[in-house]
């Protein structure tokens, strides 16, 4: 009975949890075709059972009150007998049969695989569709075959596509005239070229300014002038003495010290980080079961913890906290994924 209940929450319910014993959880696959075999699967759900969730959301007590009729307590305990039992069972042979969904089994104290059965299809979208047989569509006629048919055809109806195998008639000869422009303007430049670098090296032997403004000797003027800071060109007397003695305040005392900026931490030049991030703990489907889970959250110390907005899915992702910075973020979720919840995961706020 606790194990139908099960089954019809997980239609609608990515994580159902029984108190003490474990949760399933499901995944979305989408549909396959498998070119060996020549099959077509219908998209499905993919169920895993994580034995570390194990605190109670309410999610399955309160279906199986509302369903039975009976009282929360009840619910509990009805709910409570089920994960013992299954617990003894598992105990005893480390395999759990549960009609309708599948076959549990535990590997080590905290690993488990589900198999699920082959006839049930958690996914509702895909209701009532089956694995489809394919059957492959093989072509007798090549390309070449087909080419050399339309060909032929074309042949015996005399169309006008026959005329292209056909040889066409000879045509008068073309004398084709080259255009030598190019060869002219190509002349001129190489003159113009020759005659810039002459003059160029005319100027540099005479250290005339103008040889700073040649692009084949000096890449810049900075590097002229380094070439020729002791040449008599440069010898120009200033025409603008300052008088350092009449410039008091500008004066530097002998005793003071002149303080130098530190190096400046690379890191801190780096921009902030200020992506938010949120800590998911759940994604469910119903409003009242995200706002209790945000209540049970609080309850644990999470006094941030938040409902975001449903998704194109429909899912309501339920947060612990949000956090600033990537890197912070990451150092949240090992502490809670530690303390908490092992399945909790990030989502970046768009």
């Amino acid at each position: 009975m606790i194990i139908k209940y099960i089954t019809e929450l997980l239609f609608d319910h990515e994580c159902v949890i029984i108190p003490g014993f474990g949760a399933f959880i499901t995944k979305e696959v989408p549909a396959t075709l498998d070119y060996v075999n020549h099959s077509l699967t219908p998209p499905t759900k993919e169920l895993a059972f994580n034995g570390q969730l194990t605190s109670d959301d309410g999610l399955l007590v309160g279906y199986v009150a509302q369903r039975e009729g009976v009282t929360s307590t009840e619910a509990a305990k009805m709910v409570h007998d089920f994960a013992m039992s299954s617990l003894a069972v598992i105990e005893a042979s480390s395999v759990l049969r549960l009609d309708g969904m599948g076959v549990l089994s535990r590997v080590t104290n905290k690993d488990y695989v589900f198999q699920l059965d082959s006839e049930l299809n958690l996914f509702g979208d895909a209701y009532g569709l089956t694995t489809l047989k394919v059957q492959p569509v093989y072509r007798k006629e090549t390309y070449q075959n087909i080419a050399v048919q339309i060909a032929t055809e074309q042949k015996e109806k005399n169309t006008p596509i026959t005329a292209i195998d056909e040889k066409p008639e000879p045509g008068p000869h073309r004398v084709t005239r080259h255009n030598y422009k190019w060869f002219r303007a190509a002349a001129y430049s190489m003159v113009v070229a020759m005659f810039l670098v002459l003059l160029g090296w005319g100027a540099d032997k005479t250290d005339s300014r103008f040889a700073s403004w040649n692009p084949f000797f000096y890449a810049s003027p900075n590097e002229f002038i380094a070439k020729h800071i002791g040449s008599s060109i440069f010898n120009v007397e200033p025409t603008v003495v300052l008088n350092i003695e009449k410039v008091g305040a500008m004066l530097i005392e002998p005793e003071t010290e002149i303080s130098y900026i530190e190096n400046v931490n690379p890191e801190l030049l780096k921009p902030v980080d200020d992506r938010v991030y949120y800590i998911i703990g759940s994604s469910l489907k119903n409003e009242k079961d995200a706002k209790r889970c945000v209540n049970k959250f609080k309850k644990q110390g999470f006094e941030n913890a938040e409902a975001l907005p449903k998704n194109d899915k429909g899912n309501i992702r339920v947060a612990y906290e949000s956090v600033m910075g990537y890197t912070v973020a990451i150092k949240r979720l090992e502490i809670i994924k530690t303390e908490n919840n092992a399945d909790a995961w990030l989502l970046r706020k768009k």
